[in-house]
């Protein structure tokens, strides 16, 4: 009734020729023809009265076209029982005709489910740093929550490091003016927190004082056609703040939520410790994901990876635009950013097929209680609700993929878990 020629292509693609029977041809286009028939109301005929021979002439066409509409996708469907292949691409079929003995012949390509083997999932070694916290990291991080609760308090005498600045502000480039004058620019008179290193050039200056500062633009200025070029910029100084930060004290602890300064030291501490062991613990998963990498080889689908290639270049082109990046460069050098994102593009979709068969053979499932505190997670992150959150993901389809994230984030836990973990 049926055959199937197949022939590999590149990947995992497969080309198949199928061929139906003239008999089945001849049978599913009889029982067409009863439908039409049965349906069909033609003038000077009740319906479902006309001749057969009427009915033909005049439906053929209309009859060959669901003929193919029905035995093509149902052909289809048994050759990939028959071969038991699994796809993961929609079918290209093409060549549909029927030849002068009978038979429905036609070509499908399809990508297939690779084959994946995985010679060692548990044992795999991994190096593990120590998550200790110093005196010195909590310090600092006190420092941060001071900053937090700091005063910016007007001061009548020249700039000094540190201080801010409030400016009026103009740049030109060969005299034209590039960006619209700023009236109240805050500048830290800083070299390493102010922008181009301005703030260091402020140092000395006092309230109602102009200054001229030349600097050169960075490569990755944000607009292009001024990247290393001398700007100049206008700068007049129109109060000075110098910041006054909070004392390290209990009052300070209780505007964090604790009643004393060394709850708030053993908070911030709990904190450093935590971050850092799921620093360690990401960059352990990282170094389970090279080793699947770097010891796993199969075949990829094309179709998946390029995809993946179009995704990737989409982001990466969407990112230059906000840098700054006119869409002529980034044409001139697409083709050079594909070769890039190729290798970046073929791991993921070969991690995807790796990771989704240590969960098939370890029966790891996502609850839909999963999917839910991952979604209260996200609203509580972005301090949005549950439901807005929800019905979000919800209505752009996005449920699916927190799934199979929520899946891979579980898969990798396992062979973390699992994992011969050496620590430095």
């Amino acid at each position: 009734m049926m055959k199937t020629k197949i022939k590999k292509l590149e990947g995992t693609a497969r080309e198949l020729e199928i061929r139906l029977s003239p008999e089945k041809v001849k049978e599913a286009y009889s029982e067409i023809m009863v439908e039409i028939k049965r349906d069909s109301a033609l003038p000077g005929f009740r319906k479902g009265k006309a001749p057969d021979d009427i009915i033909e002439k005049k439906f053929k066409e209309d009859a060959l076209a669901e003929l193919k509409k029905r035995l093509v996708p149902e052909a289809y469907q048994e050759a990939l029982l028959e071969h038991k292949m699994s796809p993961v691409s929609f079918p290209e079929i093409w060549d549909v005709e029927i030849d002068k003995e009978g038979n429905l012949n036609f070509k499908v390509k399809v990508d297939l489910h690779p084959e994946v083997k995985i010679d060692k999932m548990k044992g795999i070694k991994v190096t593990s740093e120590r998550s200790e916290v110093t005196d010195t990291e909590v310090s600092e991080a006190l420092e941060g929550v001071r900053g937090m609760y700091a005063e910016y308090v007007d001061v009548k005498r020249a700039v000094v490091k540190g201080d801010f600045a409030v400016c009026a502000m103009e740049a030109f480039v060969e005299g034209k003016a590039i960006t619209k004058k700023r009236e109240e620019t805050w500048i830290q008179a800083d070299k390493a927190e102010s922008m181009l290193s301005l703030g260091e050039e402020l140092v000395g200056l006092s309230e109602g004082d102009k200054k001229t500062i030349e600097v050169v633009l960075p490569e990755n200025y944000p607009d292009k056609s001024y990247s290393g070029k001398k700007a100049v910029f206008e700068v007049e100084v129109k109060k000075i703040k110098e910041k006054k930060l909070p004392e390290l004290n209990d009052e300070l602890a209780a505007k964090m939520g604790k009643e004393k300064i060394d709850d708030l030291r053993h908070e911030v501490r709990m904190q450093l410790i935590q971050r850092k062991e799921d620093n360690n613990r990401t960059k352990m998963k990282n170094q389970i994901i090279a080793h699947l990498l770097k010891k796993t080889d199969f075949e990829l689908p094309g179709t998946m990876v390029n995809r993946q290639i179009e995704f990737l270049l989409k982001k990466a082109t969407d990112d230059l635009k906000q840098k700054g990046v006119g869409q002529k460069e980034i044409d001139a050098n697409k083709d050079a950013l594909l070769e890039k994102l190729k290798p970046e593009a073929r791991n993921k979709i070969k991690l995807y097929f790796i990771l989704d068969g240590i969960a098939a053979a370890e029966n790891i499932e996502v609850s839909d209680n999963e999917v839910e505190e991952s979604l209260k997670q996200l609203a509580a992150y972005y301090n949005q609700s549950y439901e807005s959150v929800r019905r979000y993901y919800e209505d752009n389809d996005l449920i699916g993929g927190m799934k199979e994230q929520i899946r891979e984030d579980k898969t990798l836990d396992l062979l973390l878990d699992g994992a011969t973990i050496v620590t430095k």
